[in-house]
């Protein structure tokens, strides 16, 4: 049995409770300010405001104030924040934090490095908080089906195989599977960027909305555009394509336009509304869409693997058509099927060797 402290009581981080309950650990669940009211649900036995799971029996539930407790003599660490709250929640943690053997992160983005210049991947963004190792996770994993032991099949990815076991050790069950893999960097740019493409693929849905009429054929165009463009950035990053193929891309992107939150940024856009509004309204009704930052960081990433001569110019045609609709108003039903009909699309592209 290990001491495993989750940090962020939000839908993934009190989903995880349920497998590592399942495995007899000891668990213990600590809420961000943000958190506050979940936290007072849980405590008083509540089921959990969003997912309407109770927590599993012997979880022990901490708010904010009270992360000493919560992280004392932990050995196994979750990052469950939001990507663009890692930094500081990690900065303001780190003095808690012992010496645990794993620190393992659901969250899934980009960071900006303290230069603000820089773009980290968020394993990159904890190891400046801590020695310990970190597994990244990528995969298909809606919290509500986690948290009722459900069947879910995820990938955790590190380099230190003795912790990479330990994570997955500690986590796995019969229905929570975990396939492992030492690509963190593949893992990590198809977990980001899923959540952007994520926003082009739901703007088909929005598109149905306006015309009364079935997208259907331009959805099922864009996905694999998608999947292939997350490969192609992963390789130029120095990934692997063959992990944006599997449950951390193609596997991710699916669950979420079927009924994650992403898509309903691009949903809107396609009904009409303005992408900053439409993100605004989204963001002031308590929905995180961390697509929208992933698009424009992973956009950076593109632009300078393409100055680098790693990507050939207008080889992601998908990604350089979203961030036009985010940020420069273009028309998205155009530029979505300018980017199924490029020579990009049509033609597979590789990275430059």
């Amino acid at each position: 049995m290990a001491r495993v402290t989750i940090l962020g009581a939000g839908d993934m981080g009190t989903a995880l409770a349920t497998p590592l309950a399942h495995n007899g650990h000891d668990v213990r669940l600590w809420g961000t300010k943000r958190d506050g009211a979940i936290v007072a649900a849980l405590r008083d036995g509540l089921e959990h405001p969003r997912l309407k799971v109770n927590l599993p029996a012997g979880v022990h539930v901490f708010p904010a104030n009270e992360a000493a407790t919560a992280l004392r003599d932990a050995e196994v660490v979750v990052v469950a924040v939001t990507s663009d709250a890692v930094r500081l929640v990690l900065r303001e943690l780190a003095p808690l934090l012992s010496e645990p053997r794993a620190v393992i992160t659901v969250a899934k983005g980009f960071a900006g490095g303290e230069d603000g210049a820089a773009i980290q991947l968020l394993p990159d963004t904890i190891a400046e908080f801590t020695d310990a190792p970190v597994i990244a996770v990528g995969g298909p994993s809606k919290a509500n089906e986690v948290a009722r032991g459900l069947p879910t099949a995820v990938a955790f990815g590190s380099d230190d195989r003795r912790a990479l076991a330990l994570a997955v050790d500690a986590f796995r069950t019969p229905h929570y599977r975990i396939a492992p893999t030492d690509d963190v960097v593949g893992l990590e740019i198809a977990a980001a960027m899923k959540n952007a493409y994520a926003i082009a693929l739901g703007v088909c849905d929005g598109l149905e909305r306006q015309t009364g009429l079935p997208h259907h054929n331009l959805r099922a165009a864009l996905f694999p555009q998608a999947v292939s463009e997350m490969g192609l950035l992963a390789e130029a990053m120095g990934g692997r394509a063959e992990t944006a193929h599997g449950l951390a891309g193609a596997g991710d992107l699916l669950v979420t336009i079927t009924s994650g939150r992403n898509r309903l940024l691009g949903e809107r856009i396609g009904s009409g509304e303005h992408p900053r509004d439409a993100a605004s309204a989204l963001a002031g009704g308590g929905t995180t869409i961390e697509g929208f930052a992933a698009a424009g960081f992973g956009h950076r990433l593109y632009r300078q693997a393409v100055a680098k001569g790693v990507l050939e110019e207008a080889s992601l045609p998908l990604l350089d058509g979203l961030w036009r609709v985010l940020h420069h108003d273009a028309d998205p039903a155009r530029v979505l099927w300018d980017a199924v009909d490029s020579d990009a699309a049509a033609t597979p592209v590789t990275a430059a060797t």
